[in-house]
């Protein structure tokens, strides 16, 4: 029997396309519903001195969550009529990308490849063109080491001071655990193995990536100690051994990692899921099965 061969039964189809099963993404409101959302997002933040690259962030991850790749073509196209040429255009591209990217360690990688891909098919010739190509993740025996070193030193910035109790109760949990998450996700993706994001990319560094971290788990919902965490981890990376000391300062980031940044992200989010899902998190929506 050949791969070829392999079928699925028409009762194996009509199960996986049963409407309870929500097979497919969340569609997008209307346009002008979305960049309504999108401006009270950004002149909120704005007025608080963060820039473009945060009020992505925040929208990107809470985009990918509620599983909505229309949402995040639209949010770049309201990103895109706002810019001052095809270089910022570029940028907001590349920001969505990277913050997808990183979605992958707190919504999963079905949702990213749903939202990168669909980001790929809108995205003009021109943006595409300027776009990197050039993966900048591969692990290789000379940079092993330091890719390890990083993710460690990225996880005791957001957990300290109880980043090794954690990884002990994780380890108690099953063995492999803090060995996946470290290595798979704090080394090899959430730290940056780059200073500044490479011609045609993004970083989304130390701060931006707790940002992610709080938009997708407030999205998502059910996983409030793990929110907590990040958002201890936003307002600690600004500190001495924080992470953020050692790349260049993000516009507006005291603002960010303050009490009221806190709640923009959170209330950002909120009204995210709130226009596309109702409040209902895609995650653990109600599952209604006709029997």
């Amino acid at each position: 029997m050949s791969a070829k061969s392999v079928k699925l039964s028409p009762a194996i189809k009509a199960l996986l396309s049963a409407p309870h099963a929500q097979g497919g993404p969340i569609p997008a409101p209307p346009r002008a519903t979305l960049n309504s959302l999108f401006d009270r997002i950004r002149t909120r933040g704005e007025a608080g001195g963060v820039g473009a690259p945060t009020w992505l962030t925040v929208s990107t991850g809470a985009l990918v969550t509620t599983n909505s790749p229309d949402s995040v073509r639209a949010l770049w196209d309201y990103a895109s009529e706002r810019s001052g040429g095809l270089g910022q255009k570029v940028e907001a591209a590349g920001v969505i990308r990277e913050t997808a990217l990183k979605c992958i360690s707190f919504s999963g990688i079905p949702r990213t490849i749903n939202a990168l891909t669909s980001l790929r098919a809108h995205l003009p010739e021109d943006v595409i063109n300027d776009l990197s190509t050039t993966p900048t993740r591969g692990l290789t025996p000379q940079n092993v080491k330091e890719t390890l070193a990083r993710g460690q030193s990225l996880w005791d910035a957001i957990y300290e001071p109880l980043s090794a109790k954690l990884l002990s109760k994780l380890s108690d949990a099953h063995p492999d655990l803090p060995v996946h998450i470290l290595t798979s996700h704090y080394s090899h993706l959430l730290s940056d193995p780059f200073t500044t994001g490479p011609p045609g990319g993004a970083k989304v560094g130390r701060v931006l990536t707790s940002v992610v971290a709080m938009a997708c788990l407030r999205a998502q919902q059910g996983v409030g100690p793990q929110l907590t965490s990040h958002v201890f981890g936003l307002k600690k990376s600004l500190l001495e051994g924080g992470g953020a000391e050692r790349e260049a300062p993000l516009k507006g980031q005291e603002w960010l990692t303050s009490d009221e940044g806190v709640r923009w992200i959170l209330e950002s989010t909120d009204e995210i899921s709130q226009v596309l899902t109702e409040g209902r998190a895609s995650f653990a929506g109600p599952v209604k099965a006709k029997l």
